[in-house]
């Protein structure tokens, strides 16, 4: 992109990526830390140990990690937003499928392709912006894409 196409901060299509990029943020840690303030309630219902509770927040957070190495490679060859895009439908869909999961280890399935879905936002946002914004917006886009993740994660374990 030529610096005359990059995005400037205070027009119209900044407010869109930077709205997009906050809710992109806010939504992938969301998703990925909701089910915590559930964990005592899967022991309740299924019947298994606090420890194993915590299976259905690990079993997202460490394929989100693996899946991060994946999605750089995937960005090159789909684009970034479709990815980040791609991304988050999809564990929204996975989300959805688990909160009507009928076993144990069902659930854990579907938060462990919720992980894999959802690294298609950490691993490319980043660049995304650093590629659609003029030098001097990044800082402040990305530091939205930040306060976005931070803020969801602090929501989805409330």
């Amino acid at each position: 992109m030529e610096n005359d196409d990059l995005i400037q901060i205070g027009t119209a299509e900044y407010k869109r990526l930077a709205t997009a990029m906050v809710m992109a943020g806010f939504a992938t840690f969301s998703l990925l830390y909701s089910v915590q303030p559930l964990l005592p309630e899967f022991s309740t219902t299924f019947g298994i140990s606090p420890e194993n509770s915590s299976l259905a927040v690990s079993l997202a957070t460490g394929p989100m990690a693996i899946g991060i190495l994946a999605a750089g490679w995937l960005s090159d060859r789909i684009g970034r937003r479709t990815l980040m895009i791609y991304s988050l439908i999809s564990a929204a869909l996975f989300g959805t499928m688990a909160a009507i999961a009928p076993t144990w280890e069902s659930l854990l399935l579907l938060r462990c392709l919720s992980g894999i879905a959802l690294a298609g936002v950490p691993a490319v946002a980043m660049t995304y912006i650093a590629e659609e914004v003029e030098p001097a917006t990044i800082g402040p886009a990305m530091g939205l894409y930040i306060a976005g993740s931070a803020f969801g994660g602090m929501i989805g374990r409330l």
